[in-house]
């Protein structure tokens, strides 16, 4: 077996490159992950919170799909709904944990991974679509991809433009509150010289 530069694509399918599970977790070689260390034992706090948000994701879209079913053969409303709504979920949170939530390794996995990624569904949406050309309802099947796609994308931007709304709004009365605590520091000062 020839070894290949860390580089090159085709590493990671030869098993000579590790890619990290998500952005902010930098997975260790498999001999210090093995061993019982802290940074092990944080892996495994960080898969748990993947689990959990996945069971509860698991379950809220189990439970959407019986409280609105889509009738067999028609446009699959609520798949297309629960996938824009994750959309617009997993943009506002992006922008919660960046730019208001104190700093943790556990939000982004429960309710990024976990939660958003077992609440939304490319599966059922690929599925749905093969249903919709199955039936020769190309118009539907086209609507369902096509639309879906941009719904998305608009709820990602909303998700990100109310997000950033609130972080602006949450700066915006933090400063009128820091000012008004200067200005009344500064009153009784003013009082005693009149």
């Amino acid at each position: 077996m020839v070894h290949k530069p860390e580089h090159d694509p085709e590493a990671a399918i030869d098993g000579n490159h590790h890619l990290p599970i998500d952005p902010d977790v930098q997975v260790e070689s498999a001999e210090k992950t093995q061993a019982h260390t802290p940074e092990r034992h944080r892996h495994e706090r960080v898969l748990a919170a993947i689990a959990i948000g996945g069971f509860l994701g698991g379950v809220a879209r189990y439970e959407i799909g019986l409280a609105f079913p889509t009738a067999h053969g028609t446009f699959p409303a609520t798949t297309f709904t629960v996938n824009v709504a994750g959309s617009f979920i997993l943009a506002l949170l992006t922008v919660f944990v960046l730019e208001i939530l104190p700093p943790t390794v556990y939000v982004r996995p429960l309710l990024g991974v976990g939660f958003c990624g077992a609440l939304t569904t490319f599966s059922t949406w690929m599925l749905d679509t093969d249903r919709l050309l199955g039936a020769h309802d190309y118009g539907a099947a086209a609507g369902d991809v096509l639309g879906s796609l941009a719904a998305g994308l608009a709820a990602t931007s909303l998700g990100l433009t109310v997000g950033r709304a609130i972080v602006a709004h949450r700066e915006r009365k933090l400063a009128e509150e820091l000012e008004g605590a200067q200005e009344h520091q500064l009153v009784p000062a003013q009082g005693g010289s009149r």
